[in-house]
């Protein structure tokens, strides 16, 4: 390649990194089978770290990344008011006491359910989600996603929810404090052409809006499911099914050895779903409806999501982000197919 063609190239990059960059969502995917110290999911978030100039509320499932302790930690020190919700049951004493020392606020779910949820809020203006926990073995072994949106109306929302949690110390329902929240919480946001739809589990019947969403599909239907045990949602899957919508799926391995999981009925009914090929994690809770509307989140397809956890979800309607995920769908799709195919051989 000549010089002028080289220089050509790298102006092209260039274009479509900082147009990607520009873009008011961004969407990142874990690469399991990479190398190197820190991986581009951490990269990502400890650039949206570090560039925090306000404010940093996080509700995390696990913290225990030393690379995204630490930033959080220099966040506090430089002014940045940092707060955090954090799962009792998943949170060690040696990282309890480095917040401490940095003296980052915590409150602590101490319930029997979960508090599940893995989202950021920056500055009051930006929201970053997704099913990535902080974690080392998340963002380098396991299949994750997270999404970066900037928007001050839905960062508006998660704050809400997170406020409930921080300082009200209300876990498990967000109507406890709201007897009729469908009148008074908002789920709605639309940026530039996008729409999209924001939902907390256990208060918002997730399930049910899934299963509605579900019905609505008029061609396809792909799916990547750590935890897929919900019969409605399975279901409404096999319906769609029988109406001749495509339908694809891969399930976590270890999943499919639930007693409830979904797996079996929807392969006796036919359907093309099949476990990861990851040695590790596939830890996605993602559908994918039409080529044009992305569900995801912390929100697994499971009786605890439903009804125990503190979960969040986001229904993103954008053909542009669907392909994104798709993409993501079939580089595990594919190995997962192929390895049951070396089976049946």
């Amino acid at each position: 390649m000549n010089v002028k063609k080289l220089l050509s190239h790298i102006v092209i990059l260039l274009f479509f990194s900082v147009s990607y960059a520009q873009q008011p969502i961004r969407v990142y995917f874990t690469n399991p089978d990479s190398n190197g110290t820190i991986t581009p999911i951490q990269k990502a978030l400890i650039h949206s770290i570090n560039n925090a100039s306000l404010s940093i509320y996080a509700a995390l499932y696990e913290l225990s990344d030393p690379l995204i302790i630490d930033a959080l930690c220099n966040a506090k020190q430089r002014g940045i008011d940092v707060r955090l919700v954090l799962e009792s049951d998943r949170l060690s004493s040696t990282v309890k006491t480095k917040l401490e020392a940095f003296a980052i606020p915590i409150r602590l779910d101490n319930r029997k359910g979960f508090m599940h949820n893995k989202f950021f809020i920056f500055d009051n203006k930006a929201v970053w989600t997704g099913s990535y926990n902080t974690t080392e073995r998340e963002a380098k072994l396991n299949n994750n996603n997270a999404v970066y949106i900037d928007n001050e109306e839905l960062a508006s929302i998660y704050l809400a929810e997170f406020n409930e949690m921080f300082q009200d110390g209300i876990f498990g329902n967000r109507g406890e404090n709201n007897p009729l929240p469908f009148l008074f919480n908002k789920y709605y946001v639309k940026i530039d052409d996008i729409n999209m739809n924001v939902y907390f589990s256990p208060d918002d019947d997730i399930e049910r809006i899934i299963v509605k969403r579900l019905e609505k599909a008029k061609k396809s239907i792909y799916f990547m499911a750590f935890s897929f045990t919900s019969e409605a949602i399975g279901e409404a899957i096999i319906n769609k099914h029988s109406q001749g919508i495509t339908v694809k799926g891969i399930f976590e391995k270890r999943d499919i050895k639930n007693v409830n999981s979904q797996y079996i009925k929807l392969k006796v009914e036919g359907l093309d779903v099949y476990y990861d090929a990851n040695p590790n994690t596939m830890h996605h809770k993602v559908i994918i409806i039409d080529d044009e509307l992305v569900i995801t989140g912390s929100y697994n397809f499971s009786k605890n999501a439903k009804k125990h956890n503190d979960e969040n979800c986001i229904m993103i309607q954008s053909s542009r982000i669907a392909q994104l995920y798709a993409e993501e769908f079939n580089k595990l799709y594919t190995p997962a197919y192929n390895a049951a195919g070396k089976k049946r051989k």
